[in-house]
């Protein structure tokens, strides 16, 4: 039905956005050969907390700490 597809649309939308957000605007350099911790930690950032981003992503928005 129209409203199961809504749903996933909404639901999907929402799911690029909380899992890309912390990812997509860190640059990653492979050239400096670092352990597999420090590399995600320079590729992460956390977003700023907010009651709307903390409620929104459900805490996701930490990336690093998650």
């Amino acid at each position: 039905s129209s409203c199961v597809h809504l749903a996933r649309y909404l639901e999907s939308t929402w799911f690029i956005w909380v899992s890309q957000m912390n990812h997509i605007p860190m640059d990653i350099d492979y050239d400096k050969n670092e352990d597999w911790v420090s590399t995600q930690l320079h590729a992460t950032c956390n977003v700023d907390q907010s009651v709307f981003n903390d409620w929104f992503t459900g805490h996701l928005n930490f990336q690093i700490e998650h």
